[in-house]
């Protein structure tokens, strides 16, 4: 993926150590569900061990409750939000509706691959939002957004992966509010290596975009729902390539245009002129 490179004025992770910790987090990810898979097979034994010798009363007690607060964690894991693709991706069409694929094949289509607390994709959404915002309304084009998480590191509480989830259970259960959502997460980002908003915050956040906080987005937030889903996607995202014969991602933003990479070779002027992005897309505009 071709991307943004920090400016030597503000001292922000470059590609190459985005790269990096993409993949340290992807391989991370992979050893997290060795380890699983290996408790997983244990349980498994043990209890077929603890049925063959007859064990009763307290320690068969214990193993079934066990059994059963794995299956809860594991029915956890499997938490997949509403609307979205199969990919992990929020694909928005006219009047900021859910459209699937197939829907989108006869328009522009723009996707973002995306980390809440990368300041280069705040450089990127602030000034492109209202362009990309009207473009989307008026069903000139869809836009597919991939919200995920790798830059935990950067946040004293975890500021990523929370703000991903909050969007993901926006996504889920009220889609119609998810760009102004993502345009307000971006306003509120936090300065990176501090502590970000709180899920109160995020909260409070979501409302100011026109959400309804209601009982199903508060245990939505308070759970981190979709905090698995989100470990999954980003390892995907770090291992496939967006569209065929274009490169795996390597940092954030991942802009693409009719499967057609958006370079700006390091430039920040050129990442934040929305009249080069609207010359981009009309350059490479669905035939």
């Amino acid at each position: 993926m071709k991307g943004a490179k920090t400016m030597s004025i503000n001292p922000r992770p470059t590609r190459s150590e985005q790269r990096d910790q993409a993949r340290a987090k992807a391989r991370e990810l992979r050893e997290q569900k060795v380890s699983a898979d290996k408790r997983k097979r244990a349980l498994t034994i043990s209890l077929v061990a603890l049925v063959v010798v007859g064990l009763v009363g307290g320690i068969t007690y214990a193993v079934i409750a066990s059994s059963s607060n794995s299956n809860t964690n594991n029915a956890n894991a499997k938490k997949v939000p509403a609307n979205v693709t199969a990919q992990g991706g929020v694909l928005l069409g006219k009047d900021f509706s859910v459209v699937t694929p197939e829907q989108a094949k006869t328009v522009d289509h723009i996707v973002i691959y995306q980390d809440y607390q990368c300041p280069i994709c705040q450089m990127f959404e602030n000034p492109n939002a209202n362009q990309i915002g009207s473009w989307i309304r008026s069903g000139q084009a869809v836009l597919e957004y991939h919200p995920i998480s790798f830059l935990d590191g950067h946040s004293l509480n975890a500021y990523s992966s929370r703000a991903a989830n909050a969007a993901f259970c926006v996504a889920n259960s009220q889609p119609a509010k998810f760009f102004d959502v993502n345009t307000a997460l971006y306003a509120n980002q936090p300065a990176e290596n501090t502590s970000g908003p709180s899920d109160s915050q995020i909260k409070d956040t979501l409302r100011s975009a026109g959400v309804d906080v209601n009982a199903e987005i508060n245990e939505c937030i308070d759970q981190k729902r979709y905090s698995k889903f989100i470990d999954n996607k980003t390892a995907e995202a770090f291992s496939t390539p967006a569209v065929t014969g274009t490169d795996i991602p390597t940092g954030t933003p991942d802009v693409l245009v009719n499967g057609v990479v958006y370079t700006w070779d390091g430039d920040a002027t050129k990442l934040v002129n929305p009249g080069r992005f609207a010359q981009f897309v009309k350059t490479n505009h669905k035939k």
